[in-house]
Parts: structure tokens; C-alpha cells; sequence
């Protein structure tokens, strides 16, 4: 399913219904029905950073249907998170409605039929996450009906406020950053979808080998990061850690040099990190010598930093 970057106005212009249909159906896997006269000036945003897609929207006068899986734009994979800033909206299922104010955050997966309607003009930030990396964390959690944040918890309302300014970033500075933001998103939706009463609850392997690449990737340029203190840092024991990632044919500190190299060759091959030493970018990816780097790095990659650089690699 693609999901590009547009940004649509709803106009009284010849074709404005048939265009934002389009862009709803095709980019967004969702039906809608909408009133000429009324939801004019209507907007949607997108972009994506990293996996996560964003949207911002200013809907008034309209409803929005997920798709079957019978269309190419079924959204089945994904879920998606919404955080009314302004109005409200009405999300019925079932049998049931649920009206949802400014402030309020919820989470709801296509898989099920649902329906918002916008009676009034309302604002929202959406986000387009998907399912398959919330599973690599350990969250397999769904629901026929929205899954609500509680407003009235600080954690939550943190959640949102974070979430909002990432969302407003809307031109990102490079690449790397827009995946980073990605990551960051993909970070606070886990928290936000895990049970609270499952919190504390062991995790399947996967996830917990998925928490410790987190933590080592959030701590990578630290000399000290070593098989306890990343441990440590998921909660489980030295030997147990050690043993998920033999199981899967690599100890744990080989796989910290390995990140370690890798990212030195991403930033020897990232212009903007052109005018830092060799030493610099050994000490920002936690080797304690440009020498131990330089070792390392041409038995990785077969030459040395410098001729690395020199040549115009990329990784």
C-alpha cells in the first residue's frame, strides 16, 4: 500500500469532491462521504518519517469508512492513532458511538468496520503505524472499537505532547532525521498501546532481543556499554540475554562492535560529517582509540576509515 506526500484542500473548484475522494480511498484506504456546500475548506496533510505516515487534517461535514480488504488500499497492516487537537468527532462500531473532544487520544485498527463522522469542523493529528513493528516489540494488542488513552493521566497527556511536536516537524532536516523521528513515534505508540496491567508481564523473545538493540542504539557511543549494563537497561539477566542472542548466531558485545561499525560507516559516508576527525567519530560511536577503530573498522569492511571516506563510500 503506498502512502505519498500530498497536501489537498477541499475547494468549490471543479472536480474538489472527486480529488478528495481519491486521495482518501487511494492514500489513506478510507471511503468518504462528504457534503459539498459544507466541508468546504477541509484540509489533509501527509508525509511519512521513517515508517510512521503523518497526517494533519481539518475535516468539517464528512464521514470516513476504512476499506475492505478487497481494495489494493485496504489498511489492515497498519493502525491508526489519532489525537484530536480541536472539535470533535463521533467514532461509531458496532453498536455503539463514542464522542471524542479535543484533548482526546485514540487508537483503532481498519481490520474492523468502523465510522467517524465530523458533524462540525475538527482537527486532528493522525499517525499511520505499522502493526508488524509494534509485534517485533511484544504488542500484539487490538480491539473492534478504539483503544482510549486517558486523558486525565499524565503519562498519556506526556504521549500526546510529544507526539504533537514531532508531528509539526513536518520538514525535516535530512533523511536520517525524518527516520529517527519515525523511531521516536514508534517508541511512544508502544507505550501508549502496551496494557497496564501487562506491563510488568514477560515478553517473547523477540521483543526482549528488539528492547536491547533499542537500548544499545540509544547508548551505542558510551565506552562502558558492556553485557551488564545493557542488562541491565532491559530488566533481565547478563546470562538470559546473553543466551537469546546466541540462539539467534551472535554473541551480544559482537553485535554492539558490529552496530558500532556501522554506524562510523554511516557517518564517514554522510557529507555533513566530513569535517570531524577520525578520532571524533571513533569517540561518537564508543570506541575509546582511533587506533582499536581503525583495526576493526578495515576487518569489517576490508579498507580503513580514512581510504573509506577518501573513496565516497556509502553504507
Amino acid at each position: 500500500m503506498h502512502f505519498d506526500t500530498h497536501e489537498l484542500t477541499f475547494d468549490s473548484g471543479l472536480g474538489a469532491g472527486e480529488r478528495w475522494s481519491h486521495i482518501m480511498l487511494n492514500s489513506h484506504g478510507l471511503n468518504c462521504a462528504f457534503d459539498p456546500r459544507q466541508s468546504l475548506d477541509s484540509t489533509v496533510k501527509s508525509w511519512k518519517l521513517g515508517e510512521v505516515g503523518v497526517s494533519l487534517a481539518s475535516l468539517a461535514v464528512q464521514t470516513l469508512s476504512p476499506v475492505g480488504e478487497e481494495l489494493p488500499s485496504w489498511q489492515g497492516g497498519w493502525f491508526f492513532v489519532k489525537l484530536v487537537t480541536a472539535g470533535h468527532v463521533h467514532v461509531r462500531w458496532r453498536d455503539r458511538v463514542q464522542r471524542f473532544d479535543a484533548g482526546s487520544m485514540f487508537i483503532i485498527d481498519p481490520v474492523y468496520p468502523f465510522a467517524e463522522v465530523f458533524p462540525e469542523r475538527a482537527q486532528l493529528t493522525v499517525l499511520r503505524v505499522p502493526k508488524e513493528r509494534l509485534r517485533e516489540r511484544g504488542v500484539h494488542r487490538s480491539s473492534a472499537g478504539p483503544l482510549i488513552g486517558d486523558a486525565q493521566s499524565p503519562d498519556v497527556r506526556a504521549t500526546c505532547d510529544l507526539i504533537q511536536c514531532i508531528a509539526r516537524q513536518s520538514t525535516a532536516p535530512s533523511p536520517i532525521a525524518q527516520t529517527m523521528m519515525g523511531a521516536q513515534l514508534l517508541e511512544l505508540i508502544e507505550f501508549a498501546m502496551i496494557d497496564p496491567g501487562a506491563k510488568s508481564k514477560r515478553r517473547c523473545p523477540e521483543a526482549l532481543i528488539h528492547q536491547a538493540k533499542r537500548y544499545i542504539d540509544s547508548h551505542l557511543g558510551e565506552a562502558g556499554l558492556d553485557v551488564a549494563r545493557i542488562a541491565a537497561g532491559v530488566h533481565l539477566s547478563s546470562q538470559h540475554l546473553q543466551r537469546l542472542f546466541r540462539e539467534r548466531g551472535m554473541s551480544l558485545m559482537r553485535y554492539v562492535w558490529h552496530t558500532r561499525l556501522e554506524r562510523a560507516a554511516r557517518l564517514l559516508g554522510t557529507r555533513s560529517a566530513h569535517d570531524s576527525s577520525i578520532q571524533e567519530i571513533a569517540w561518537h560511536c564508543g570506541f575509546a582509540t582511533a587506533a582499536h577503530f581503525s583495526r576493526l573498522f578495515r576487518r569489517q569492511y576490508g579498507v580503513s576509515p580514512s581510504d573509506f571516506r577518501f573513496s565516497g563510500q556509502s553504507f
